[in-house]
């Protein structure tokens, strides 16, 4: 018989529970959050902002919508919208409100009773007009959930943060576990996604030959400006067919792939690529945005803030002197061992 035995240390449980544990409840940096807040941020002011040219079409009781026809045909599904509580004489002051409620989110202040306001804000503004529902919405919608369910939303470049330097002292950026479980959430997402959309794309001839790409490109009714003289230039129909297989093969293998971390810088440059392809060819360039949003969470901050110094210091600046600025990274806090067994009398 062996003369001791080795315990699993404390807060780390073996096999699949320890897997699961680090996983979803190791502590992370928030600083790719804070890009996600703000990005999407913007972009859903940006969605609103453009309904005021013509705020009664799209939003109002008597626009391009009936209401009463939408109402009758949700009978059998409870959907909720904040518009709908608005009549058309206060859609200015509701638009008003709701853009400011999407101001403080984005600046990331008093984060966690925000957040879900703007959660609402996206997700009423979605359902009021589903003529405009695409999959923009639903995205950016996603990331506005996570951040609010999660409480993570204001934790990095915010002025949550920024008051609490103020109040409390420089402390360090502290790792948290909402942050990485949001983190996490984004991150499953995205990969289901990709993974969902590159199977479907197999189920399409055109996908399997190659030959999608060129057919988007001889579609007048999606493309932002005529783009038919590339397939007049020399083995552009070769390339077109390589690009269409490469881009099929980059969403099937995302779910695998993104996790590989040699192979993930990679990936996200084939999937920038990929998002800038569809919103030239296409002119889905807020889609592209929301998901290029998305997969800033597999940056790391020490990626996000070393990015962040070469831009204040300049490309030329020697990396040593960039290693004495470091912003520090505050441990997480060790909790004490959980006793095991029964307290002796």
């Amino acid at each position: 018989m062996p003369s001791e035995i080795t315990l699993p240390k404390a807060g780390k449980p073996p096999g699949v529970a320890g897997a699961w544990d680090r996983f979803f409840f190791t502590p992370a940096d928030p600083a790719p959050l804070g890009l996600i807040r703000i990005a999407t941020g913007l972009l859903l002011m940006w969605s609103l902002g453009c309904m005021a040219f013509d705020l009664r079409g799209f939003l109002g009781e008597a626009g391009w919508v009936d209401q009463d026809i939408l109402r009758e045909a949700r009978h059998d599904h409870w959907e909720w919208s904040l518009w709908n509580l608005v009549p058309d004489g206060m859609l200015w002051p509701a638009w008003s409100g709701m853009m400011v409620v999407l101001a403080l989110f984005t600046v990331g202040f008093q984060s966690r009773v925000v957040a879900p306001l703007a959660w609402a804000v996206a997700v009423s503004t979605a359902r009021r007009n589903p003529l405009i529902l695409f999959g923009f919405d639903q995205f950016v919608s996603l990331w506005a959930f996570y951040l609010a369910v999660t409480g993570a939303s204001g934790q990095a470049f915010s002025l949550d943060q920024l008051l609490s330097r103020r109040r409390l002292g420089p402390c360090g950026v502290q790792p948290t576990i909402s942050a990485n479980l949001a983190l996490r959430l984004i991150q499953l997402h995205l990969a289901v996604s990709y993974g969902a959309a590159g199977v479907a794309k197999l189920g399409g001839v055109s996908w399997r030959e190659g030959s999608a790409i060129i057919k988007i490109l001889g579609n007048g009714e999606f493309r932002p400006f005529d783009l038919t003289w590339i397939l007049t230039l020399p083995g552009a129909e070769y390339g077109l067919n390589l690009a269409a297989h490469l881009a099929v093969w980059t969403e099937v293998l995302y779910p695998v792939l993104i996790w590989k971390p040699r192979v993930r810088p990679w990936l996200l440059w084939a999937v920038l690529a990929m998002h800038a392809g569809i919103a030239i060819t296409l002119g889905l360039t807020e889609f592209s945005l929301a998901m290029l949003t998305g997969n800033l969470a597999f940056l790391s901050g020490e990626q996000i803030r070393r990015w962040m110094r070469r831009r204040r210091h300049g490309l030329g600046q020697d990396v040593a002197v960039e290693s004495q600025e470091e912003i520090p990274v505050a441990p997480p806090a060790a909790r004490p061992p959980r006793p095991s067994g029964r307290p002796r009398r």
